[in-house]
């Protein structure tokens, strides 16, 4: 094969929990200072964050409170992506996602939300995901775009490290991701 069309062939992009052993990934890609400049990831990172941050992940995950999945490329972790304040009384959570500085650009994040997706309207039964990215971040909010998410307003950051920065938010429906997914709409008449 040519390394033209080497260069051009999309990675094969999966998603599964979190696992221990992924703690060496996770520390090698959110140690990035340019990865910690538009997400929630502590700069600098430290030591042990991939190792606390795995730990944490798996327990939420195992225990249903938060869910959170590691971002394969190519059977490579380069990120992770979690489901966090679920509220089963709404049906609804918020969602969240970071990969690796050298897997920017590629369509990853955005297949990867896409297969997440599947799964917070499918198996969690959920009828609303919320997200929201900094603002100045248009490359994530090209990924929630890509995905059928509406822009529905904007607000100052209470986050320490983006204190008064603008954050928009987005939302996506069941209802509006099957009307996107044709081949998916017999899951929609499960309830």
């Amino acid at each position: 094969m040519s390394r033209e069309k080497t260069a051009r062939t999309k990675p094969e992009v999966t998603i599964r929990p979190l696992q221990l052993n992924d703690a060496e990934a996770v520390q090698r890609y959110a140690s990035d200072v340019r990865l910690a400049r538009t997400t929630t990831i502590p700069e600098p990172y430290p030591p042990d964050g991939g190792e606390t941050f795995v730990e944490k992940a798996v327990e939420a995950h195992a225990n249903g409170k938060e869910f959170y999945f590691g971002i394969l490329a190519n059977g490579e972790l380069v990120g992770a992506l979690d489901f966090r304040s679920i509220d089963r009384a709404d049906r609804s959570l918020e969602c969240g996602y970071a990969i690796a500085v050298s897997h920017w650009g590629k369509g990853i994040t955005t297949k990867a939300l896409s297969l997440a997706l599947c799964y917070a309207f499918c198996e969690l039964d959920m009828d609303i995901v919320r997200s929201s990215c900094l603002s100045r971040n248009l490359a994530s909010a090209r990924v929630l775009e890509k995905n059928g998410f509406r822009e529905t307003g904007e607000y100052a950051s209470e986050i320490p490290k983006f204190k008064g920065e603008p954050f928009r938010e987005f939302r996506l429906t069941k209802k509006e991701w099957l009307s996107n997914r044709p081949e998916d709409r017999s899951l929609g008449n499960s309830r």
